[in-house]
């Protein structure tokens, strides 16, 4: 989703760019990687065909990495390095935190690449189901943990546990991004608009919260007299 611009000024600033963890060589190898893995999928990938992408001997390739699938969690970890979460801002209500993270959730897993990285992962089920279940289990768990995080603090006011939070963080993203998501990876429908995934995330977070507080106000926290 490379158009994806705020409207407007950030409610947040985000974080400084990480500083970049891959030395020029392992950098150029996985930007071989990621073209050749996107062109013929992981599965008919060779460490061949992308140490001739690299302009490297494939002695050197496995200098830098031990298999293919070390190669792969090397794209993974580099992509995912990429995401800046906004930084909290002090006093910012907490309908705001969730909108700015769903919003940098949105903008990473619809990017068109990693779209098509998923669509990737998908296929190779077929081919090797436990390394494809890692994977979906690990990104989409990555993406519910952040959510969570920022859901704990309200939920350790109102004495929720924080399983409930997991919980919680599992049915917001589902509501804000998992119709776009399965959407766009099933390509039932083109990639969403900013403005549509912002309108979404805010609808989202507001129904959301206000089910929040409904629970709570219906049934209050059980307290030991």
């Amino acid at each position: 989703m490379p158009a994806m611009e705020p409207n407007g000024p950030p409610r947040s600033e985000p974080n400084p760019a990480p500083e970049a963890s891959l030395n020029p060589r392992m950098e150029s190898l996985v930007a071989a990687a990621q073209t050749v893995f996107l062109s013929k999928g992981y599965h008919n990938a060779t460490m061949s065909d992308i140490a001739r992408q690299a302009g490297m001997s494939k002695r050197t390739v496995y200098t830098l990495v031990d298999s293919k699938v070390e190669l792969f969690a090397e794209l993974l970890a580099h992509r995912k390095s990429k995401v800046q979460f906004p930084t909290p801002v002090p006093d910012e209500p907490v309908e705001e935190t969730l909108c700015n993270n769903l919003l940098c959730l949105a903008k990473f897993l619809l990017d068109p690449v990693q779209i098509a990285i998923s669509r990737m992962v998908i296929t190779e089920y077929g081919h090797n189901p436990e390394f494809s279940n890692i994977f979906l289990s690990t990104r989409m768990r990555k993406a519910h943990s952040h959510i969570e995080n920022c859901l704990l603090e309200l939920a350790f006011a109102h004495g929720a546990t924080r399983e409930e939070a997991r919980e919680s963080a599992s049915m917001l993203f589902g509501m804000a991004l998992g119709d776009f998501l399965f959407s766009t990876l099933s390509g039932f429908r083109a990639m969403p608009s900013l403005k549509a995934v912002e309108e979404r995330i805010r609808t989202s977070v507001s129904i959301f919260l206000a089910g929040c507080a409904a629970k709570y106000v219906c049934h209050p926290p059980v307290t030991d007299i």
